[in-house]
């Protein structure tokens, strides 16, 4: 040891026990880094918004069904068991779990600033969110919640790609909705019909947590303006021509959102509504513009039909059985000879005739003679219409009622529409989840307008088609059937005095 070497400072003395434990060092560095990185994953998957892309599905269905695992399908659609695609587990697990963030970039929609709802709102959404969607009609349980919804869009030949195509249309009403709780300026209230009916087959009310406050304004928007209209839901003193259409199609929205949510502010206003239908009914079980009974319109009828409907669901109104056993016999006075239906008289129109057959199917509950011959006749329809969106010949209207109308009767009509029209309108979306306008025109050009009530009238009915899986499940004896699922059969088919 040498006696004059120079005393060592502190800071030197720490340095060689730096590097005489430097494998220890090292080691501790490390596993500090990560668990300073693992816990910022934690926070940072802790306080980031949850994904919406079941739309806040579970919070409709209670407690109880939250915690539990996946829900067996409703017994209502259990009965038809149409072919459908093979559907891996990681896709369905897509669409049921709040925990992945869907790929699917279908839209590119930006976030919404989104207004709270309105006092009366807030008390029935809190009514409503204590005791979730219960009681419904078994036909529209599949629009409940995520399990559900899930379960019945596999069931009944559903994709991922076709669930992800209807949030992204949701999505864009609710971007283009207006301040009041409408859509468009042309036609407002047959397109905010159309539109709260896509949100409401959706199973969407106004405690869902991403489309909730724009169910809130819209329900809001027809009850303030109905109120001042007395019922009248086209929203004039006296229904117009086109207002035979549009009171049709918001009372049927109406109806379906009492149905789901038993808001009693609704009721008196959806039974007023009701009895305009019953008593513009005409002599030959068909409803005509302005209600005036002196003949009868087949594309009328059907809105006015699928509005009475929503009143036998709900539970509310009078005289709604008799209204329907008298449609039925004019849906057979229309009937063509090849099977079709006619606009005012006996003839085999293709647009109307998925009309005839759902509103038959609805309420008789079975495929009959007529039924049969329609989808016979839609069938051979189909080189001559096919179901192209850009097609000349291609009809929205026409293909809305063929989608509800083929899976209401089942195989083999429903597997071989569901294969020609789901990839075709899933295709044609547009990027910010609207529909574009088609190459022509049918019920007054809206279907190729690219301005006014256009876009809403495309976007509605092509979420509603693409609703169908879940919206209103099938029920008859496996094969098909009614929306209802109350009582079996029409009083038309029942012998006098039975």
């Amino acid at each position: 040891m040498d006696l004059d070497e120079t005393p060592k400072t502190a800071f030197q003395k720490l340095q060689e026990r730096l590097a005489a434990s430097r494998f220890f060092t090292v080691s501790l560095l490390l596993h500090m880094g990560i668990i300073i990185i693992g816990g910022g994953v934690v926070l940072f998957k802790q306080m980031a918004d949850p994904p919406d892309f079941d739309a806040g599905g579970d919070g409709l269905v209670g407690e109880e069904a939250a915690t539990a695992g996946p829900a067996e399908p409703a017994p209502a659609t259990e009965q038809m068991a149409p072919q459908t695609p093979n559907l891996t587990a990681p896709s369905m697990e897509a669409i049921t779990s709040l925990s992945a963030t869907p790929s699917f970039a279908v839209a590119n929609v930006a976030p919404v600033s989104i207004a709270m709802p309105s006092e009366s709102m807030a008390k029935v959404g809190a009514s409503l969110g204590a005791k979730g969607l219960t009681g419904l009609p078994g036909s529209m349980n599949g629009r409940v919640g995520g399990t559900n919804r899930a379960a019945a869009l596999k069931k009944n030949g559903g994709t991922e790609k076709s669930e992800l195509a209807v949030l992204a249309g949701l999505r864009w009403l609710v971007k283009t909705q207006k301040s009041d709780g409408s859509w468009s300026d042309a036609h407002k209230p047959a397109m905010t019909g159309l539109a709260l009916l896509s949100f409401l087959g959706h199973g969407e009310t106004t405690v869902s947590a991403e489309f909730g406050p724009t169910v809130g304004r819209a329900v809001d928007w027809i009850l303030d303006n109905g109120k001042k209209t007395s019922g009248r839901l086209s929203m004039e003193g006296s229904i117009s021509q086109e207002g035979s259409y549009s009171h049709g199609i918001v009372t049927y929205a109406l109806g379906e959102y009492v149905a789901m949510t038993k808001d009693e502010r609704a009721i008196d206003l959806f039974k007023q509504a009701i009895k305009y239908i019953v008593d513009g009914q005409g002599p030959d079980g068909g409803w005509m513009y302005n209600y005036n009974k002196e003949a009868s319109d087949t594309s009328v009828t059907g809105w006015q039909i699928q509005a009475l409907k929503a009143a036998y669901l709900s539970g509310y109104g009078e005289g709604v059985d008799v209204a329907l056993d008298k449609a039925m016999g004019n849906l057979k006075r229309v009937q063509g000879p090849q099977g079709g239906f006619g606009y005012r008289g006996p003839a085999d129109t293709y647009s109307l005739t998925g009309v005839g057959v759902l509103c038959t199917l609805f309420w008789k509950q079975e495929k009959d003679k007529s039924v049969n011959e329609g989808i016979k006749f839609m069938g051979s329809q189909l080189a001559a219409n096919p179901v192209e969106y850009k097609h000349p010949t291609a009809n929205l209207y026409a293909w809305y009622y063929n989608t509800q109308a083929c899976l209401m009767f089942g195989e083999p009509a429903w597997s071989k529409w569901n294969g020609l029209f789901q990839n075709e309108l899933i295709k044609n979306q547009a990027p910010d989840g609207s529909w574009p306008p088609m190459t022509e025109g049918s019920h007054g050009n809206l279907q190729k307008d690219e301005a006014g009530a256009g876009p809403y009238y495309r976007t509605t009915l092509c979420i509603l088609m693409l609703e169908s899986y879940y919206r209103y499940s099938p029920s008859l004896g496996g094969h098909g059937g009614s929306l209802l699922d109350k009582k079996a059969g029409s009083s038309l088919d029942k012998k006098p005095g039975a």
